[in-house]
């Protein structure tokens, strides 16, 4: 898919301004989801960690 159904934001958009259009233009879109995984291949977000176990 080439547009996210959810903001109708177009991959082209995304290249053009830097700006992703929602959470699920990462899912939606085929092309940003090809030039995320060649841009950190062997990465996966784990999110952030409490270094000592206190908040």
């Amino acid at each position: 898919m080439d547009r996210c159904p959810y903001c109708n934001t177009t991959f082209n958009e995304i290249r053009q301004t830097g700006f992703v259009g929602c959470a699920r233009c990462y899912s939606e879109i085929e092309q940003l989801r090809k030039a995320v995984k060649s841009m950190y291949p062997n990465k996966t977000h784990k999110g952030k960690r409490v270094k000592n176990g206190n908040l």
